[in-house]
């Protein structure tokens, strides 16, 4: 294509671009000078869905703000907040009620020296349970943190899939060698918050000596969808589509502390058939 075909072809998605925002304001009215971003992980049974304002458009009745300084505080308490969603979209997406939650810990006799032998140690199991899955036609799952207990003993903490063919439990007491493991539930209450917060407090804990939580490269890694609404605001009390409901726990609405401009987020869950939910 020739440059003048080029420069005719921008020009023309211009023009057809401004006309298409004549066009929106000719239908919303004034609704169409504001809008807001409308963000949504969809987890499957589950769908996160925050709402907010970009910084340099600004809220209805609101200038544009200049943007306040972050306090090393505030990037930390955010940081730590991502952190937890982020490892709560994994488990929600990859992990459902049923599976476990294993604390893997060690006879006194066969304790690490150090981190680095904990995780080779725990890496010898991984490697060991994985084989066994993919030999029977499954993917091996996890998701890990290594803990220092407070006499300075190290455990492991994972979340790993329950496949009742393999007889998980049978089979992780077998290939764990270095003591007794611990089987707790998944529970899908709270969206398995207290566990994401657990494995991101246990991560900053020990991240100075190199100890972050790890997950297995097969794991759906859940990417938010966008999308502009041309509205002034949102409701304060949102409203669920056809077949799901607002988990009412989970409904924020805040302000963000740089922008100052507001924000929702809440979730939404599939209604059971069976009439169980709250």
């Amino acid at each position: 294509m020739s440059r003048k075909a080029r420069e005719k072809t921008w020009q023309n998605q211009g023009f057809q671009a401004l006309f298409n925002h004549l066009i929106r304001i000719l239908k919303l009215g004034s609704d169409a000078l504001y809008m807001y971003v409308r963000k949504e992980y969809d987890l499957g049974r589950v769908k996160q869905i925050g709402k907010y304002y970009p910084g340099n458009y600004g809220a209805p009745g609101r200038p544009r703000a200049l943007k306040r300084k972050r306090t090393p505080e505030n990037i930390e308490r955010q940081n730590k907040t991502n952190r937890e969603k982020r490892v709560q979209r994994l488990i929600i997406a990859n992990f459902k009620e049923g599976d476990w939650h294993l604390i893997l810990s060690y006879m006194k006799d066969k304790r690490p020296q150090s981190f680095a032998e904990a995780k080779k140690q725990l890496q010898r199991f991984l490697d060991a349970m994985r084989r066994i899955y993919k030999k029977n036609g499954y993917e091996f799952k996890y998701i890990y943190v290594t803990e220092r207990g407070k006499q300075g003993a190290c455990h492991h903490h994972l979340i790993i899939e329950d496949i009742p063919e393999l007889n998980t439990t049978k089979l992780v007491a077998k290939k764990w060698q270095y003591g007794r493991p611990t089987f707790n539930p998944l529970y899908e209450d709270g969206e398995f918050e207290g566990l994401a917060e657990y494995i991101v407090k246990k991560e900053t804990k020990e991240e100075q000596e190199g100890c972050s939580y790890s997950r297995s490269r097969n794991l759906v890694v859940p990417e938010p969808k966008r999308e502009i609404i041309h509205r002034k605001m949102w409701r304060s009390e949102p409203k669920a589509p056809k077949g799901w409901y607002v988990d009412k726990n989970s409904l924020i609405n805040g302000e963000n502390p740089v922008t100052g401009y507001p924000y929702q987020h809440y979730t939404i869950k599939k209604l059971d058939p069976g009439g169980g939910n709250s």
